[in-house]
């Protein structure tokens, strides 16, 4: 699976992370992501985001900015985040999902799964605690996709 080489950068709000990396081509890390040992307990999600109408098309619109959550075992398995979010693709050519900043007690995997898009997680050995990383969803309407990790033991 092509990973982004870890290079160090100065990211907004004085974070360190991973420097943006070209996205690799649709599904082409799909298998991998599928083939991911899934953690016994893993509870995750990521409600609908984006602007969305209010009153038939008259007033002000409502913005929902994403905000993901997972709430994990540490048993060396992985917990994913499936979805989808079809704003500004038709359909995508590449996976528009790359990790901008990466988590600092596990690793994340991001990609393409069939027609919608996939984030896993999994926790380094032995951590239990509070991880966050970031996912961009790049397209003519990207987004930053905060996500906030708990791991149990």
């Amino acid at each position: 699976m092509p990973r982004c080489a870890p290079t160090l950068v100065a990211m907004a709000a004085a974070t360190l992370g991973l420097a943006a990396c070209q996205a690799p081509p649709l599904d082409q890390n799909a298998a991998a992501l599928t083939a991911l040992p899934v953690a016994r307990t893993c509870d995750a999600s990521l409600p609908s985001f984006g602007r969305f109408p209010t009153g038939g098309g008259v007033g002000t619109d409502i913005f929902l900015p994403p905000d993901a959550h997972i709430a994990m075992a540490n048993d060396g398995g992985w917990c994913t985040i499936d979805f989808t979010h079809s704003e500004g693709w038709s359909p995508p050519t590449v996976s528009p999902l790359s990790v901008r900043q990466a988590p600092e007690h596990g690793q994340a995997e991001v990609g393409s799964v069939g027609t919608g898009m996939r984030i896993a997680y999994r926790p380094a050995p032995g951590f239990i605690g509070a991880d966050d990383f970031t996912v961009h969803l790049a397209g003519p309407k990207p987004w930053n996709i905060p996500v906030h990790v708990s791991v149990r033991g």
